[in-house]
């Protein structure tokens, strides 16, 4: 089976945002977008990384948030066009990002349109989702939520923490291989109480007792990996970066109880006429 893991293409454009858009929050999110964003996360480099995706001919396509900027309709309906063009819903699995939660009313939009990325249906239109393929299970949490101006902080609250033991205590006595999709860092400590998650101790406790093989997360914009007991966690750097932009391929072999895991990191390089690549910049192989 082979996975691939990009997060935060922040791909939406505010060229044309009317300025009666911009409430609250949203204000000084343009700005940021204005000043910064716009010259660090640039279109060119998303579509050749969504290019380089495509081809690895991936069985899952994992995409941890942040597809916009400041969660504003048209670039939730803009988002949702990228999404169709990086593969169809049954090979794209997508959990939120704060960006895309920036305030209350963007959540009913991407829900909306994205529904199906989400993996979210019927009438419990709730996290955490699951896909099952052979022996590997894909758990889907939300750590999204609208937060106060100058917050970028997350919370999975008690309600999805006590289904999500529920599918992990189930993958135990299946002898599942888990892989745990979150926005924000997993586990206490990875980064300033502005941008955590806000139950960050809750969910570790929760892993402790049922830990997955892997958890790919995003929000911090760069690559690092982090060995925990015998589970990695994997932060990959936002996918239209214009410094690091990336993504993994992580291919898994099962045999018997056995697996093997390869998992390869692949950055963007510029050559001196400009065109761009992605690079193999990394590679680490290793059983359960």
């Amino acid at each position: 089976m082979r996975l691939v893991h990009l997060t935060d293409p922040h791909l939406s454009s505010l060229d044309d945002v009317r300025m009666a858009e911009l409430r609250g929050k949203r204000w000084s999110g343009y700005l940021s977008w204005r000043k910064n964003r716009r010259k660090r996360y640039l279109p060119a480099i998303l579509e050749e990384l969504t290019a380089a995706v495509r081809a690895e001919a991936a069985d899952q396509i994992l995409v941890t948030g942040d597809l916009v900027h400041i969660g504003l309709e048209a670039e939730i309906k803009q988002a949702a066009g990228w999404l169709s063009s990086l593969g169809p819903a049954e090979q794209v699995m997508l959990v939120p990002g704060n960006h895309d939660y920036y305030v209350a009313e963007s959540s009913a939009l991407f829900n909306h349109a994205w529904s199906d990325y989400l993996f979210l249906k019927g009438k419990d239109r709730t996290f955490p989702v699951l896909r099952k393929f052979g022996g590997v299970s894909l758990v889907g949490l939300s750590s999204a939520r609208a937060t106060p101006v100058f917050m970028a902080s997350g919370r999975l609250g008690d309600a999805q923490l006590d289904a999500t033991r529920v599918v992990l205590e189930q993958a135990a006595d299946e002898g599942q291989m888990v892989v745990v999709l979150i926005h924000h860092p997993p586990l206490p400590g990875m980064t300033s109480s502005r941008k955590a998650l806000a139950d960050a101790h809750n969910l570790r406790n929760l892993l402790e007792q049922y830990p997955p093989a892997l958890v790919m997360h995003g929000h911090l914009h760069h690559n690092r990996e982090q060995l925990w007991g015998e589970t990695r966690v994997c932060c990959t750097a936002a996918a239209s970066s214009i410094a690091d932009a990336s993504y993994r391929v992580i291919d898994i072999e099962e045999s018997g109880a056995d697996r093997t895991l390869r998992m390869v990191l692949k950055s963007v390089e510029i050559n001196e006429r400009g065109e761009l690549s992605f690079a193999k910049v990394d590679e680490q192989t290793w059983q359960i």
